[in-house]
């Protein structure tokens, strides 16, 4: 288990990477909006906390994946909790940082050709991850009222064109890169300088397609997502 990860190298796409997927739980972050509790990934729903119930889904979806948590704000008490269930690279700069940096961290330290990242705070079924892999793609949920400081996207044909705050159908917050988007992806991190770690993970996104990545959206069927935002989510 990789605990603390502070300087990342470039990373060089070869043929000894895995054709298998990797998968980063993004969960660096203070949860501050939920004030008497922390961390949100600790947070017990049905007795179980919140990153458990997001690694078994995982786990009971695909066959053997990488699974990397990202931790910050709170790592060791996330560390002791996870154990060996995933590996771990700690954002030693959580606080000066933010979801951009995590996501690189993950992304230079996983050993797959294809990679998906998952942000920590939200709970949801199989079903959200029963699409199409051949194709880089995003997950949205059309279903719920998007509120003005959360994410939404614009789409033609079900491909997505940007994403932003206020914009109609919500982010789910999943993400899968793979073929040219994943080389893409690897292009915009050995670049990466400081200032872009301030970037938001859907500003990554935006830079990808911007440089010609192409995502499909996807809202499976049957799919179940919640965010844990406050304490009346978890009710």
């Amino acid at each position: 288990m990789t605990r603390f990860v502070t300087n990342i190298k470039k990373k060089n796409i070869s043929n000894n990477e895995k054709d298998g997927i990797a998968i980063a739980i993004l969960a660096a972050g203070s949860g501050s909006k939920i004030k008497s509790y922390e961390p949100r990934s600790l947070l017990k729903i049905k007795n179980k906390n919140l990153i458990y119930h997001q690694i078994d889904t995982i786990q009971n979806f695909f066959n053997k994946p990488e699974i990397i948590t990202v931790v910050g704000c709170h790592a060791n008490k996330i560390i002791k909790k996870i154990k060996n269930k995933t590996r771990v690279i700690e954002n030693q700069l959580h606080d000066q940082t933010n979801s951009s940096e995590s996501l690189r961290l993950a992304f230079n330290n996983s050993c797959c050709k294809n990679f998906m990242f998952i942000h920590g705070d939200i709970l949801f079924n199989n079903k959200c991850l029963d699409v199409d892999y051949s194709k880089s793609f995003i997950i949205t949920d059309a279903t719920k009222m998007i509120k003005e400081n959360e994410i939404g996207v614009t789409s033609v044909n079900n491909v997505l064109s940007i994403m932003s705050y206020g914009l109609p159908n919500k982010w789910a917050q999943i993400a899968f890169f793979t073929g040219q988007e994943y080389k893409i992806l690897n292009s915009i991190f050995n670049k990466f300088e400081n200032k872009e770690k301030k970037k938001l993970s859907f500003e990554i996104i935006n830079e990808v397609v911007e440089k010609g990545g192409v995502f499909q959206c996807y809202e499976p069927n049957g799919m179940k997502i919640k965010e844990i935002d406050r304490i009346r989510d978890i009710e």
